[in-house]
């Protein structure tokens, strides 16, 4: 194995062709940079100097050796200065899981900033249902994700907002004309829903559970927007969270219904989440940074648990 020192010690004499020249920049004595010569020298088999007169000129193998030395060189400086970085939490990759729905309405915003904050910070998207992402979680496939947790859970997180359920009523639809609704007037509707896997279909089902109702369900779908672009045509009743309509509130042709089950606002906690049993990486502070500085999505809340109003 050739010694990088030793390498770099070659490249700084050989690009001065001096080793007194060289010794104050490797800030070592003039007899030690010999001895780093002549023993890479011994290593490799071949003179990389010959002495003219008083000067030093390189030899064949030197000439030879020097501009692939001075890339390796470069290349290891590079890295020592990226670990360090890396340890700083300045530098690293980090693997975010998410929804579509919060990365078109969270996670869009986040990455930039935190790509004009920390440019050498590199990031990667998983994209899938909310149980999809905790899986991707213990598998390490995700360093971090955008969910809402269950109940029993092995999991760190960061709270970020809650996601409250609301319908999107099409207005030839007589389902209710106030601004809130039980969940179970949504009996003998048409529902559109996403499908199982998401934090909005699965306190659905288990509010509608609870109320004794059984959702008339004609379409699911992995995307927001689907659903969206269906109920704005009059198609159905759409049920989506708050989350995603932080870029969706100009719609034709529906209004929004906040859900309520005895009364209190359907939604669930939305978190930053992480895997403690594996190791956390320094890049994942600034993200989180990041996120609790993006984190509300133009959603404010009452008091005790009556439905979210939407700007």
């Amino acid at each position: 194995m050739l010694d990088l020192k030793a390498l770099r010690c070659f490249v700084v004499v050989a690009e001065r062709l001096s080793v007194s020249r060289a010794a104050p920049v490797l800030h070592i004595s003039q007899s030690a940079l010999s001895r780093q010569i002549q023993g890479l020298e011994e290593v490799l088999g071949v003179s990389l100097f010959d002495r003219i007169g008083k000067r030093l000129v390189l030899t064949a193998e030197g000439d030879d050796l020097l501009p692939r030395a001075a890339s390796l060189v470069d290349q290891a400086l590079d890295l020592s200065t990226r670990l360090r970085s890396m340890a700083r939490g300045e530098a690293g990759l980090l693997r975010i899981g998410a929804t579509p729905q919060t990365i078109e309405g969270l996670l869009s915003p986040v990455l930039v900033s935190l790509r004009a904050r920390y440019p050498a910070i590199e990031t990667s998207l998983v994209e899938g249902s909310n149980d999809f992402l905790l899986e991707q979680l213990q598998t390490g496939a995700a360093h971090v994700a955008i969910a809402a947790l269950p109940q029993q859970h092995s999991f760190e997180s960061q709270p970020l907002f809650m996601g409250y359920l609301h319908a999107v009523v099409p207005e030839c639809q007589t389902f209710t004309s106030g601004k809130s609704a039980e969940v179970g007037a949504l009996a003998d509707q048409p529902l559109l829903l996403l499908r199982k896997g998401f934090m909005t279909r699965k306190v659905f089902d288990r509010a509608c559970a609870q109320a004794g109702m059984r959702p008339r369900v004609i379409l699911e779908s992995d995307s927001t927007q689907t659903l969206l672009a269906l109920a704005n045509a009059g198609y159905g009743i759409a049920i989506v969270s708050s989350a995603a309509l932080r870029h969706r509130l100009a719609m034709e042709g529906s209004r929004l219904v906040a859900l309520t089950l005895d009364g209190q606002a359907l939604g669930q906690m939305i978190s930053a989440v992480w895997d403690p049993a594996r190791a956390r990486s320094a890049v994942l502070e600034p993200f989180l940074r990041e996120l609790a500085e993006h984190a509300v999505p133009g959603i404010s809340c009452c008091r005790s648990g009556s439905p979210p109003v939407l700007p």
